[in-house]
């Protein structure tokens, strides 16, 4: 069956297209123009990627139809593509000057890794009750890849990142290695600045021009610049109107700055609980709220947000998600998650839990509250 791929910088699809008949013409005397023309086109259409191209031909067990999210995880401003499930299959091409990490995005905010680089022509195969047991084939770095997930299914995250370190050090000239370098150390605030220059620098001998590993040494500044105690860099955030707006804008005692979005697997009550937490302390005036999403399509952070018109809460998006200049300068690359800081931006407290925010938030408002009436 015919697979199909939809973009956002293309809108046309291979369904779209048409097929004209030559009539009038017989077999045997069609000019030879003609013959050549179309011995061009099905040379075209048969051959494979070339050059710096690649192309995944994807397809699913038990999903007929969907859409999934997918962009390159070494760009500096990644490009979102949209790719369009029909009768289980989907057909990706892209252009890649080095294997690098591609991203799929499922609705329910689940990723995978797949490698692309130049000339590949990849396979990859998934259930769709069980999406994290899926396989890429037609390249090493995608059969390596494979083994780890396999060997690692059934680990608990500490045991996974041990064996990471096991895959980085045995496999250090693979493109592999940076990505499992990038996703459970780069990213994990308890590793220490000495295990990570040790895991580094046999990465950066074996690449040293690779952008992706540069991106990655970019990301690791941006992290340091958002540790505990330091100044919260200014970004511009994008409101609903269009119109822009500093994210220094206010004097609060407090700002809450957060990330999320509609297509999380916990989005909606993910912004209950931000609603319920504003409700405690809005009537104080001391704790400014900032939701920024990071949704693609604006309309249905629109849809989840018309709640809050009468409310305090402050809500941004830009449609760019993890492209965008703000998510690099501020190093997001989990949701949901938050940052809290005093008047001053210097930052107080981060984190992932939903369950820890209401406590950060009674631990620094109700002692000031508390503060305040004594004196």
């Amino acid at each position: 069956m015919p697979s199909f791929l939809i973009t956002t910088s293309n809108p046309y699809s291979p369904k779209n297209s048409k097929t004209h008949e030559l009539k009038n013409l017989h077999p045997v005397k069609r000019p030879l123009h003609i013959l050549y023309i179309l011995g061009l086109i099905l040379s075209v259409a048969s051959c494979g990627p070339e050059g710096n191209s690649f192309r995944i031909k994807g397809s699913f067990r038990d999903m007929e139809g969907g859409e999934l999210y997918i962009y390159n995880l070494s760009d500096d401003y990644p490009r979102l593509d949209t790719l369009k499930i029909q009768e289980g299959k989907f057909l990706y091409r892209g252009l890649a000057d080095e294997v690098v990490p591609f991203i799929l995005v499922f609705p329910n905010g689940m990723e995978q890794v797949i490698f692309a680089g130049p000339g590949d022509d990849l396979r990859y195969e998934a259930t769709a009750n069980d999406l994290r047991n899926y396989v890429v084939n037609g390249s090493e770095e995608n059969k390596l890849m494979n083994q780890f997930r396999q060997e690692t299914y059934t680990f608990r995250p500490s045991r996974v990142a041990e064996t990471a370190r096991t895959y980085i050090k045995m496999h250090p000239d693979s493109p592999v290695a940076i990505y499992l370098f990038d996703r459970y150390y780069v990213q994990d605030e308890e590793v220490s600045d000495k295990e990570l220059a040790d895991l580094l620098t046999p990465l950066k001998k074996a690449f040293p021009h690779s952008h992706y590993l540069l991106d990655i040494d970019t990301k690791m500044k941006a992290l340091q610049r958002i540790q505990v105690g330091k100044k919260l860099p200014d970004v511009t955030l994008t409101q609903k109107d269009k119109k822009t707006q500093k994210l220094w804008a206010s004097e609060r005692d407090y700002n809450l700055i957060t990330f999320w979005a509609t297509w999380m697997p916990n989005g909606f009550d993910y912004l209950w609980k931000l609603r319920k937490s504003n409700d405690a302390y809005k009537d104080a005036g001391r704790l400014r709220m900032v939701a920024i999403s990071f949704d693609i399509e604006r309309y249905r952070w629109e849809d989840a947000i018309r709640p809050d018109s009468t409310n305090h809460i402050e809500h941004y998006c830009d449609g760019l998600s993890f492209e965008s200049k703000m998510a690099k300068t501020l190093g997001v690359d989990n949701l949901p998650s938050y940052i809290l800081t005093d008047k001053e931006h210097k930052i107080l407290e981060k984190g992932t839990d939903l369950e820890e925010l209401a406590g950060t938030l009674k631990k620094y408002l109700d002692k000031s509250s508390k503060s305040e009436k004594e004196k």
